[in-house]
């Protein structure tokens, strides 16, 4: 039968925890998929472990590339893809045991472009304790199981990683990934995000987040966890200004710069850096005000609004987007927010 279910596992650096991934994958309650473990250039024992599976099951098969970085791998995996349905499973993470049966039935009978599942974090530190961990807040009022064709993008305010995250392939394929940086699966869920029709939240548990390994990415306090940021929002600025009516995915960006400002307070950056940092996010605000008028629609005059926004959060985004005040009202983020 033919697969219908492509599933992407990046690999650097990995080899502690990628068998227990596999295995997860491997012991599936739904058969009819493939895995495609990319391996980018990794000096470690990860890709002689992928290769016992792959010798014994022969849905499985390895790439071998130059190492490029998350997004890179991204770019190769979605650009090969030959199923209707793929999903990014973490080399470091685990699924459900039905987490594709569940998804893949659920995006079937509702025709789904995207199927956004909850997720558990997994604590080391806890002797492996999970929590359940909702992806869609409560203040953004999307119902569970109902299929949106309108608001879409007010998923963007929901959780953007990967996990328990289904997609139809064919709107991601023309979607562009920069190299060498962490932090790329935010562009392949806004951009998809951009191109789907048909989205739906599907409220349980399905994927496993092994949220406190060391080299998480997620708990990186690096100078480097700014930077990338920064790359990823230019990477999404480019691709959402050659898109028509994607107001809130502006404010989603408008969001982004706030979790910029707090990156720029809580990261340990070189004394000699910081001034560059500065003038650079004072250039993309500037960008942003160019877009005034799409923000502005999603915040004030939605008609079908999901999202609230805070009498604080609508002073803060008048602040930031008058040329006049901007820089005092980052500085005053930055100290306040940071």
């Amino acid at each position: 039968m033919k697969a219908k279910i492509t599933i992407i596992i990046p690999i650097y650096n990995v080899e502690k925890y990628i068998r227990k991934c596999l295995n997860s994958i491997e012991k599936q309650s739904y058969k009819n998929f493939i895995v495609m473990a990319v391996d980018d250039g990794s000096p470690d024992n990860s890709k002689n472990i992928v290769q016992e599976f792959v010798e014994r099951d022969s849905r499985f098969t390895l790439v071998e590339k130059e190492n490029g970085g998350y997004g890179s791998v991204l770019e190769y995996g979605i650009k090969n893809i030959k199923t209707k349905y793929f999903l990014i499973c973490d080399p470091d993470d685990w699924l459900e045991k039905d987490a594709l049966e569940k998804l893949y039935n659920f995006a079937e009978k509702k025709k789904l472009d995207i199927t956004v599942g909850d997720k558990y974090h997994v604590y080391l530190g806890r002797n492996m304790n999970k929590e359940y961990v909702k992806c869609v807040p409560k203040d953004l009022k999307i119902e569970p199981k109902r299929v949106y064709t309108k608001n879409i993008q007010y998923f963007a305010f929901s959780e953007v990683s990967p996990h328990a995250k289904l997609f139809r392939t064919a709107i991601s394929k023309e979607i562009s990934f920069p190299h060498k940086i962490s932090y790329t699966d935010t562009i392949l869920y806004i951009m998809s995000l951009a191109n789907a029709k048909r989205v739906a939240y599907y409220n349980e548990a399905l994927a496993d987040y092994l949220i406190d390994r060391p080299g998480n990415t997620m708990t990186n306090v690096r100078e480097s966890r700014l930077s990338n940021t920064i790359r990823v929002w230019d990477s999404l600025y480019d691709q959402l200004s050659h898109k028509n009516n994607v107001d809130v995915l502006w404010s989603f960006m408008y969001q982004e710069i706030r979790l910029i400002l707090q990156l720029f307070k809580n990261v340990k950056i070189k004394t000699d850096n910081k001034l560059k940092y500065k003038k650079n996010i004072y250039k993309r605000i500037l960008l942003l005000q160019k877009h005034r008028s799409n923000i502005d629609n999603c915040i004030f005059k939605s008609k079908n609004k999901l999202k609230s926004y805070s009498i604080i959060e609508q002073f803060f985004y008048f602040g930031f987007i008058h040329r006049i005040t901007y820089k005092l009202f980052a500085e005053i983020y930055i100290k306040i927010k940071g």
